[in-house]
């Protein structure tokens, strides 16, 4: 039977800090993670990226020597979630995990003392379900960028058809890598500055790390924000690039507008990787909707893109600007940069918001839109 899905709780472990609250108000302070890297283990040369710092988890987990550095990382933001909310690890508890490479750095770390086995995404999942005890191994959704957004969607459909469960974790991260960072500059798709999305300057997306996870529930409670739609459509343009219509992302806008009824959107909370092609395919698809003039932004500015995460911290992060009625500024536009309009938050305004509409797209023609309401 169908039932109403709310996300009840959230946080965010990033560069920026520890805590969804901490993270939005750096952001509403205008504070971004991205700074120059030199790191031989990422790259011959000196990147700009968001990372995050070692020091905030190392020491802080049990056996911390016997999870890789990104599970520590999971584990870190998972304990910090079922703490707030005193979320049961029972059967009636499904645990979603969103992640495009996982521990794929393992694959370049000739002497690392874990089994090779821990590069398989189920094997990540299964070491998670054994920390915490829960009843259920995690489901990993791996699906290009896309996968945070899509790992709601999926959660959301799980409680809404089925009974036997209550509760849902979504948790959703990526760290940088040698391997991810040489696969895009293959693509030549990196800038060497701060990254500007939507801007005429554009020049590339700047790579970053971060962990979201959302609380799930069929019931409200105080601060709750309604799951109201979800829907993805794939337009299998190319193995990498952007439909150059839209086709794929305007079909998921369209359809996930329908599904909530047509509800007026407050804002929007864009993909925006400040690539050349995926900027100018989003301001398309939202114009084809009608949706040129509602507020929009993109987060990349402040976290860089980060992959399995990026899809859930922005519409984590989305969820605070609606609960705190305050836009969050579109970091880096100056100038107009599409050839269709948009509008770019420039500062954080406070007013009114009960919706917004979150829009993810990654490679392969993989599109998804979700939209959120406050009740």
């Amino acid at each position: 039977m169908k039932t109403d899905v709310y996300i009840a709780g959230d946080c965010v472990f990033s560069p920026l800090g520890i805590g969804s609250h901490l993270n939005f108000e750096r952001l509403i302070d205008g504070e971004s993670a991205l700074v120059p890297i030199k790191n031989p283990d990422l790259s011959d040369h000196q990147l700009h990226a968001a990372r995050i710092d070692d020091a905030q988890w190392k020491g802080k987990i049990r056996n911390s020597p016997y999870y890789t550095r990104l599970e520590s990382l999971f584990i870190r933001t998972i304990e910090a979630l079922l703490q707030a909310h005193s979320i049961p690890p029972d059967e009636r508890t499904l645990v979603l995990l969103s992640t495009t490479k996982g521990n794929i750095s393992l694959l370049h770390s000739p002497h690392t003392s874990f089994h090779g086995d821990r590069v398989y995404l189920p094997e990540m999942g299964k070491q998670i379900q054994n920390y915490f005890g829960f009843s259920h191994r995690p489901l990993v959704i791996s699906n290009a960028c896309i996968s945070g957004a899509l790992a709601l969607a999926v959660a959301r459909q799980l409680l809404q058809y089925n009974d036997g469960y209550d509760h849902a974790i979504v948790v959703g991260g990526d760290e940088l890598s040698r391997f991810i960072v040489s696969g895009f500059e293959a693509f030549q798709a990196l800038s060497n500055e701060r990254c500007r999305p939507f801007d005429r300057d554009r020049n590339g997306l700047n790579l970053g790390e971060a962990i979201a996870a959302a609380y799930l529930t069929k019931k409200p409670a105080d601060g709750a924000v309604r799951i109201l739609s979800s829907a993805s459509f794939n337009d299998a343009n190319h193995i990498s690039g952007p439909s150059r219509t839209g086709e794929g992302l305007y079909r998921s806008i369209r359809e996930a507008l329908r599904l909530a009824g047509n509800p007026p959107i407050d804002f929007i909370s864009a993909h925006g990787t400040a690539t050349v092609y995926n900027d100018e395919m989003e301001a398309i698809a939202l114009d084809r909707c009608g949706l040129s003039e509602v507020p929009i932004h993109s987060l990349k500015a402040y976290y860089g893109h980060t992959l399995g995460a990026s899809g859930l911290l922005e519409s984590v992060l989305g969820i605070h600007s609606l609960r705190a009625n305050r836009l969050i500024p579109s970091l880096g536009f100056e100038h107009p940069g599409t050839t269709r309009p948009l509008r770019p938050i420039a500062t954080p305004v406070e007013r009114p918001l009960r919706t917004f509409l979150k829009t993810a797209s990654g490679f392969g023609g993989c599109n998804i839109a979700l939209i959120f309401e406050k009740v």
